[in-house]
């Protein structure tokens, strides 16, 4: 996901980079002579880069490995994203690696251009002051200057939709990112990406600023017959009772999200979990599925279309 091209080892040709659903990270090197096998990237140790869950393919099982800082705990997350980026100024490739559960964290680089080391320890990337988290997780960063102040700011897509933009407020060696920054809502009309966003900033129309190609999920309205009087009145009584008891399950979650604020990922996770298989949770949602139901019988589910957008800059 959220591959990048960049010259990682110094030679003058491009390579590619992504990480993949496994929770690795992949470096393909390139030459003159085209390119070459996905191989793993890994640290100065000679372990596969990760934050911490990884899916090993050998045992057919996740596995966690624990890369938090020394003195923290294991934040339990699984990378779906990396990019290159010189965190420091040093000249050699650090890397931002974005979390499923739509943390962002930097692991550095203590070697030098053509020869990496990496620390395999995995540090959270800070927004106003605090640890950054994309809403709706997978997170995806591309590095550009986005307000023309000669310091790579980070603009950010992620599964639940929308991009935020962090702008850099620090030095070229000491990033210090502010608080996130919407530059494109989640959209609630037919027809535009209202899920799974990557974002890639480019001046597309050649003005001389930084427009935004998102590519990301969209719902298209279907075509349908219409509605006897019967089936409209049905239909919008569902539509209502439904949006009463979706806004009780939001708040629920909120609530649980508040009141686990200062729990680790992994005790997050645990209790998630029992909370959703709780008796009364479980009322709520086999409500809300029966609704779905009736509802889909009278209207015609949007149709589910993947595409880029462009997004112009005012």
């Amino acid at each position: 996901m959220s591959s990048q091209f960049v010259d990682f080892n110094a030679d003058g040709h491009l390579d590619f980079i992504a990480a993949t659903y496994e929770g690795t990270v992949f470096l393909v090197a390139g030459s003159k002579d085209g390119w070459g096998q996905p191989q793993h990237l890994e640290d100065a140790k000679g372990r596969n880069i990760v934050i911490s869950l990884y899916y090993d393919m050998e045992d057919n099982e996740y596995k966690n490995a624990n890369r938090s800082p020394k003195g923290q705990k294991d934040s339990g997350d699984h990378c779906v994203s990396a990019t290159v980026f010189d965190w420091d100024d040093d000249g050699d490739p650090d890397l931002l690696l974005g979390a499923y559960d739509g943390a962002l964290y930097r692991q550095m680089n203590e070697g030098k251009p053509g020869a990496p080391a990496y620390t395999g320890i995995n540090i959270p990337v800070e927004a106003g002051g605090k640890p950054f988290e994309m809403r709706g997780g997978l997170t995806a960063a591309r590095l550009v200057d986005w307000n023309g102040d000669g310091l790579q700011d980070l603009v950010c897509g992620g599964f639940k939709g929308g991009v935020s933009v962090l702008v850099n407020k620090g030095q070229r060696d000491k990033p210090r990112f502010g608080a996130p920054k919407t530059l494109i809502a989640k959209a609630k009309r037919n027809g535009a990406p209202s899920e799974g966003l990557y974002v890639d900033p480019v001046d597309y129309d050649g003005d001389g600023d930084l427009d935004l190609l998102v590519g990301g999920i969209a719902q298209v309205p279907s075509e349908q017959t219409p509605l006897s009087d019967e089936e409209a009145a049905n239909l919008d009584q569902w539509m209502n009772k439904l949006e009463k008891l979706e806004a009780q399950s939001i708040a629920l979650y909120e609530n649980l999200e508040k009141a686990l604020a200062n729990f680790s990922k992994k005790e997050k996770r645990a209790a998630l979990k029992e909370f959703q298989s709780g008796k009364a949770m479980q009322m709520l949602e086999d409500s809300i599925a029966r609704l779905y139901t009736k509802i889909g019988k009278l209207e015609s589910a949007p149709a589910r279309e993947s595409g880029i957008w462009l997004y112009r800059r005012r």
